[in-house]
């Protein structure tokens, strides 16, 4: 599943008029015992950069963000084409509705790509 957002507020770049960026990033996400392990692609034919920083949130009637306790060393890290990132979050959530987020960097611009999932 892919999710394509066009940011809002995120940007710390210039968007040429008329030329919104789009990224795909592809995640996949596994929820285990005491820890959430997410592997982040890059399907594009083009590098994309991200970052090792994950925002998680819980739906309670709408998406409520959770303080996952965890520190993030905003580190750009490029995945090449066909290139796979590996996280693990030492997380125990418990049955509900998630969402996680991920960042992208494309011309200079900062896209929130997410992803949903259920924990059993």
């Amino acid at each position: 599943m892919k999710i394509v957002k066009v940011p809002s507020n995120d940007d710390a770049g210039v968007i040429t008029v008329g030329t919104p960026v789009e990224v795909e990033l592809d995640i996949d996400v596994k929820p285990r015992k005491e820890e959430l392990a997410l592997w982040v692609s890059n399907p594009n034919t083009v590098k994309v950069e991200t970052s090792n920083e994950v925002e998680l949130y819980e739906y309670v009637g709408y998406w409520q963000r959770l303080d996952l306790g965890i520190v993030f060393v905003k580190k750009r890290i490029v995945l090449i084409p066909g290139e796979t990132l590996e996280q693990r979050l030492p997380l125990n959530l418990s049955p509900g509705r998630y969402k996680v987020a991920k960042f992208a960097y494309v011309k200079g611009v900062r896209v929130k790509v997410e992803k949903e999932f259920t924990v059993h």
